[in-house]
């Protein structure tokens, strides 16, 4: 009986040791896993704020050319003005002679 309580004994103390090694093991995995997500998080992290920067880059530069837009169609509104009116007609016909007489002067 004493040899077989030796050997359960024996078996135990193997199987716990074997079950210290597994735990072991899972730990340094665990560990290594999180080491990975936390890499992945920053390099997600990196890449959504330079995401970002390119929408605020972007949002800027459709406000400009928004603006840029309006003052096109404000300069168009203004030479169709000129273009139709007695008083714009006058001018441009007046600018026109005031720039050929500096033309025939310089000659």
């Amino acid at each position: 009986m004493d040899e077989r309580n030796e050997y359960w004994k024996t078996m135990y103390e193997e199987l716990e040791l074997q079950m210290k090694d597994m735990m072991s093991m899972t730990l340094e995995l665990v560990e290594s896993n999180g080491m990975e997500k936390q890499k992945t998080i920053e390099k997600i992290t990196k890449e959504n704020n330079r995401l970002r920067e390119e929408v605020e880059k972007s949002k800027m530069a459709q406000m400009e050319n928004i603006k840029l837009n309006k003052e096109i169609r404000r300069l168009k509104l203004l030479e169709h003005k000129f273009n139709v009116t007695y008083a714009g007609k006058f001018t441009l016909k007046y600018l026109a002679l005031k720039s050929s007489i500096k033309e025939q002067i310089k000659k």
